[in-house]
């Protein structure tokens, strides 16, 4: 067959014809911005969050709005706040002024370099004392503020993965923030996050500086006909037909989750054998997928505890309408009661293997979920 590139991304941000429609999620966002409304966008991890963030920023620049990325992923100290922070700023702003005047202008206290990384990309080095955190905090955080009142221009900062904020200096930190924001008139800000728990706890605890700061933005699944619509232009665009019986097998396997489908159509696209895709193709690709993450998924498992591992069994044997603690499956474990079940899922949402939403759990990996149900629920004693 003639080789064509695999039209299905997964694992990384998407952009162009790889990004999977939100076009009212993009809208409103905008107009938050354009409304200067902090937002809390939050959701499942791989959900397609940072894609989306990023087309509402390529959007708002063509609008003349200033965007500022910082991703928090990688911190875990204030000082890491701080030069996160600091990089994120000097690769927006200094494609709008030149690089000297803008670290003289913005930064007393942090000392900016730029070098350029092997592909010959700019890259940023900060530097600070590290006794004056602190101090040079409230200065990174005033930055784009000031910078953009000075231009007389309107700007947004996305933190992405704001829940790190937690492993900084915790409260203290998070009310300096909050008192900071409140005062900034040009710039609005956009919290992204993926632990859910934890960004329910810090915006809407009314214990916390940044109880209700902005609107709640849960970030949904994507609309099945979005979807179908999605996965057969993508297929037709690479010369392949692709039956409807087989889309509706490939939605329904991944509920319509974005980074799932992706992934199984990349799959299918690698081995399918004709250019006519049938819906009893999938079975096989999924097969092939199970068999590719299997490694990883048995280390996961591995780590857990038997009362862990049973409430994952429980989940993934749970159909729609039922309950993991309905009564057969508390005497299939030896649960005495609820509250054991309960204990080892809440152990789970913290590992971030298990969802909560209102009030009903489940397996965040569906293809584990999957995986649990095919090779290991019926096949080991518990």
């Amino acid at each position: 067959m003639e080789h064509i590139k695999n039209p299905f991304i997964y694992g990384t941000r998407v952009s162009g014809d790889a990004f999977c429609n939100r076009e009212e999620e993009v809208e409103e966002l905008l107009g938050d911005i354009r409304a200067r409304q902090h937002v809390i966008l939050f959701s499942q991890r791989r959900f397609g969050k940072t894609s989306l963030v990023w087309k509402v920023l390529e959007e708002a620049r063509k609008e003349g709005i200033i965007p500022v990325h910082v991703d928090l992923y990688p911190i875990s100290t204030l000082g890491e706040f701080i030069e996160e922070y600091a990089k994120a700023i000097a690769r927006t702003l200094s494609t709008y002024e030149k690089a000297t005047r803008l670290m003289k202008g913005l930064f007393s206290r942090l000392y900016l370099s730029m070098g350029v990384d092997p592909a010959g990309n700019p890259q940023w080095s900060v530097g600070f004392d590290r006794n004056r955190e602190i101090e040079t905090f409230d200065e990174a955080v005033s930055s784009v503020e000031n910078y953009l009142k000075r231009k007389g221009k309107f700007g947004v900062v996305v933190f992405d993965e704001f829940q790190q904020i937690t492993e900084t200096n915790g409260e203290k930190i998070e009310r300096r923030l909050r008192t900071a924001i409140q005062t900034h008139e040009h710039v609005c800000y956009l919290f992204v996050g993926s632990k859910k728990h934890m960004i329910h706890d810090l915006f809407s605890n009314p214990n916390r500086p940044f109880y209700r700061i902005g609107k709640i933005f849960p970030l949904g699944k994507i609309a099945a006909a979005d979807l179908r619509g999605f996965i057969e232009k993508r297929f037709n665009e690479a010369k392949v037909d692709i039956d409807v019986n087989a889309i509706e097998v490939i939605v329904e396997t991944t509920e319509c989750h974005p980074f799932y489908t992706q992934y199984l159509c990349h799959v299918l696209y690698d081995i399918m054998e004709s250019r006519h895709i049938r819906a009893d193709d999938v079975p096989k690709a999924i097969g092939f997928l199970l068999s590719r993450e299997s490694t990883a998924y048995m280390n996961t498992w591995d780590l857990l505890t038997n009362r862990q591992r049973q409430a994952l069994v429980a989940l993934s044997e749970t159909v729609p309408g039922e309950s993991p603690f309905r009564t057969e499956m508390l005497r299939r474990f030896n649960m005495s009661q609820p509250a054991v079940m309960i204990r080892a899922l809440k152990s789970l949402v913290d590992k971030d293997i298990v969802d909560k939403e209102d009030g009903r759990y489940g397996i965040i990996d569906l293809f584990f979920k999957r995986w649990i149900r095919t090779f290991i629920s019926h096949s080991q004693p518990f």
